[in-house]
């Protein structure tokens, strides 16, 4: 009989202690691609990589003394059909949004290919990392 009162009190414990479970789940990061001269829609919302301004990036296989940085234009069209032009500097540190209207947030995460050494990079190439946030 015991063992059986212990079963149910277990049974009831476990059932009450899943009912208070406040575990909270991260939202997952949604990335995007924007390639240079397509508008990729985002929501209502489309976002242009114009053109490639500078990329003095560190190429892989050398070695620099700094990092180096990337600045892009960008074109963004939002629901209304307002054109937004901004040039965003790219140096590894995450910078604002982009864009930000009715809890939607764009963030450029980075600028692809990366360059290497011996190697240049085809401009129609380029594609913008892209974070999405609602």
């Amino acid at each position: 009989m015991k063992t059986y009162l212990t079963l149910i009190c277990l049974l009831l414990f476990s059932a009450f202690a899943k009912a208070q479970d406040t575990t909270k789940v991260e939202v997952p990061v949604i990335y995007v691609k924007a390639y240079q001269g397509t508008a990729t829609p985002i929501n209502h919302t489309s976002l242009r990589l114009v053109q490639v301004l500078q990329d003095s990036r560190c190429p892989k296989g050398a070695d620099c003394i700094w990092a180096g940085n990337a600045k892009v234009e960008v074109e963004i069209i939002n629901q209304k059909g307002d054109k937004i032009t901004k040039q965003v500097t790219l140096n590894g540190v995450q910078s604002p949004p982009v864009f930000t209207e009715d809890g939607l947030e764009i963030y450029i995460r980075g600028l692809a290919p990366y360059p290497t050494t011996g190697s240049k990079i085809n401009p129609s190439d380029y594609y913008l990392r892209v974070e999405v946030k609602n």
